[in-house]
């Protein structure tokens, strides 16, 4: 009998307030990526791809032991507001955000392509906001997603 996943792998979508193009403004942009790179390296997740779009994220990334997808969501709008709140009074994100659950390693690939074809689908070619430009600080797919596990 296969078990769940025990640390489940998630593409998060959000989108900003009436879905304004704040991120279309280099600097808020800039902000995001730190954001989502802080919260990566604290170890709240692994960070396996994102796109920032001029009004809306995409990011897959695995809650840390202890965390859920929900908190995750709340900490990397919440940090953005708090940050951009010195140039912008209104309301920055909509309520909630868009999950969907990675089943494997085919579902993995087919949202990490979908992620960082997104910007080039809007005429963004050489977008700087998605994770191919920073090889470096991503993990990998999680071993989970390579083979199911099973139950002893």
């Amino acid at each position: 009998m296969l078990l769940p996943n025990p640390m489940p792998t998630y593409a998060l979508t959000t989108a900003t307030y009436q879905r304004r193009a704040l991120f279309i403004r280099t600097e808020n942009a800039e902000m995001l990526v730190n954001v989502l790179f802080h919260y990566r390296d604290q170890g709240r997740y692994r960070l396996h791809g994102f796109a920032v779009m001029p009004e809306h994220l995409h990011v897959l990334l695995t809650p840390a032991p202890g965390q859920t997808i929900e908190r995750c969501a709340q900490c990397i709008k919440g940090r953005f507001s708090h940050a951009i709140r010195e140039q912008f009074r209104g309301e920055i994100w909509q309520p909630g955000f868009h999950e969907h659950r990675i089943r494997d390693k085919s579902d993995f690939a087919h949202q990490i392509t979908y992620i960082a074809r997104n910007p080039s689908k809007r005429g963004l070619d050489d977008h700087a906001y998605v994770h191919m430009m920073f090889p470096d600080r991503l993990d990998p797919m999680p071993d989970e997603l390579d083979e199911p596990y099973l139950r002893a």
